[in-house]
């Protein structure tokens, strides 16, 4: 059994402001495109609570205070690789400034079950609201 493998650390935050709105963010990039909640890759030098929080502020302009909800795990078929994401949520007063990779906007969360989202980001939900801790995806077959 290989006990050593590639591995991408990633994050995504769950961001929510007083009106009951969460921040999409439509993702204009070739992997994971669509509507989506804003975050991105781990870099060598950072925690993924760093992570989540320079990436928040590099494509809304926003400053969080994030709650690590779970992690999700994917299995590439493609190069035996995994993803590791964080999982956040955190409550904002502000409204976003930048839009660096797409267009952000405000979406009441209860239309969230009922619109087309990004990749497998509707199968994470459960994580993002704490029903669950963990997602897995093997994609290996």
């Amino acid at each position: 059994m290989t006990r050593s493998f590639p591995v991408q650390l990633t994050c995504m935050c769950l961001i929510r402001n007083q009106r009951n709105e969460v921040l999409i963010q439509d993702r204009q990039k070739k992997d994971w495109p669509g509507w989506t909640f804003p975050g991105g890759h781990v870099e060598a030098t950072e925690s993924m609570t760093e992570a989540v929080i320079r990436e928040i502020k590099e494509e809304a302009g926003l400053i969080i205070v994030p709650k690590l909800m779970g992690i999700a795990e994917w299995l590439n078929k493609s190069d035996g690789s995994r993803e590791l994401c964080g999982i956040f949520s955190s409550q904002v007063t502000t409204e976003p400034t930048v839009m660096t990779e797409g267009r952000v906007f405000w979406l009441p969360e209860k239309e969230l079950s009922q619109v087309k989202l990004a990749g497998t980001l509707s199968d994470l939900l459960p994580v993002f609201y704490g029903e669950k801790t963990q997602y897995f995806q093997d994609n290996r077959f």
